[in-house]
């Protein structure tokens, strides 16, 4: 699972690259939410991700599901981007 997640997260870096856009602003909002769904549930990362995933919006938004996974991999590990 965790080489997933670092896929995601060095797919995410390249996308915002592509974008020319800063990568730490594409994440925000999904860092954001996950801190959010942890702090309020008492969950740590990756059960955080677990119950997001669960919710409608997650499901059907592939993008948004990269970007989430790529987001848990910077709370957990942050890179020096």
């Amino acid at each position: 699972m965790a080489s997933k997640l670092y896929e995601c997260r060095d797919t995410a870096k390249a996308l915002a690259k592509m974008q020319e856009r800063n990568y730490t602003e594409m994440l925000a909002p999904y860092t954001h939410i996950i801190k959010q769904v942890m702090s309020a549930n008492g969950l740590d990362e990756l059960q955080a991700l677990l119950r997001i995933s669960k919710t409608k919006t997650y499901e059907e938004n592939g993008m948004a599901q990269l970007l989430y996974m790529a987001a848990v991999v910077e709370i957990i590990e942050p890179s020096n981007t």
